[in-house]
């Protein structure tokens, strides 16, 4: 068994730069314009505030840092929401960073994690920011991971999945999936000769360069897919199987099986609340329409 290790989870919030979503950097500003669009970032705060956000606060294991990583072109007015949301957070740092690569905008927590001469174990974490992740799911991944050598990497597939009830509906309807290799919660052991940052990888191909654990068994993560989701065309297909199956005769049994794993792994929220998150965010044009961060 290894050393007890230092955990960080990864976030990009609204990250200007090269990452493993649609958004590039250009050089007529359009990409800029539309990623701090104030309706898409009203709608990204939503969604962190009410799902990521709480997720974080209720862990029973809260001997973690997280990283909220986003860009130094970022207008002020949601620079100021971002650090005042993240004072709640224990641990948390802000970091609006002039990098254009997510690789090179985490590498200096990497190297802090890795201690004196790159000799240091770590395990580093990712969320995207408008997902949330089980009460236990810091204490999960600390047990897991105390018995892996580095460059392993740790899946939790099963999950809530939050996804609009219609094409086009703003109305949602959740059901527990399990996906391998799901990016929501996915992990690596870093160690020496080892430094990499969670986003550092293409999350489906894990399994084909690295040793990978699997752990299904508890409710790990909330996954949204809405109007705003920068990967949201990749998941038509998917979406649409969701559709019919949780609007199938067995959508009852599905929703029983939502109850037992919100209140197994978020109890800070109900089922109804959950389903209500999309039509809500949908309604959210501006930072006026959100509350003051108190």
């Amino acid at each position: 068994m290894f050393e007890d290790r230092p955990i960080y989870g990864h976030i990009r919030f609204s990250f200007y730069g090269v990452t493993d979503t649609r958004e590039r950097p250009d050089d007529d500003g359009t990409a800029l314009a539309r990623l701090y669009d104030e309706t898409r970032m009203a709608r990204r705060f939503f969604l962190f505030e009410a799902l990521t956000l709480p997720s974080l606060l209720q862990q029973t294991d809260r001997d973690f840092r997280t990283i909220l990583m986003s860009s130094d072109v970022m207008p002020d007015r949601f620079k100021d929401r971002l650090t005042r949301l993240a004072e709640k957070l224990p641990g948390a740092v802000v970091d609006f960073s002039s990098h254009r690569h997510g690789d090179q905008a985490f590498h200096r927590y990497v190297l802090e994690a890795a201690g004196y001469k790159g000799r240091g174990s770590s395990v580093h974490f990712r969320l995207d920011d408008d997902d949330a992740v089980s009460i236990n799911y810091i204490s999960r991944l600390r047990h897991v991971s105390r018995v892996l050598s580095p460059s392993t990497h740790i899946t939790f597939p099963t999950g809530v999945f939050l996804f609009p009830a219609r094409p086009e509906a703003p109305e949602g309807v959740s059901m527990v999936q399990q996906r391998f290799l799901t990016a929501i919660g996915l992990a690596t052991v870093n160690g020496s000769g080892f430094h990499n940052n969670p986003y550092q990888m293409m999350h489906g191909n894990v399994w084909t360069r690295w040793p990978v654990v699997s752990d299904p068994g508890f409710p790990s993560h909330i996954r949204t897919q809405h109007f705003e989701n920068d990967t949201a065309a990749r998941q038509d297909k998917i979406i649409g199987a969701l559709q019919r199956e949780r609007t199938s005769r067995r959508g009852r049994r599905h929703a029983a099986v939502v109850d037992r794993a919100l209140a197994e792994g978020f109890p800070w929220i109900d089922r109804e609340t959950l389903d209500g998150l999309l039509a809500r965010c949908e309604a959210v044009k501006s930072l006026d329409d959100l509350p003051p961060v108190s």
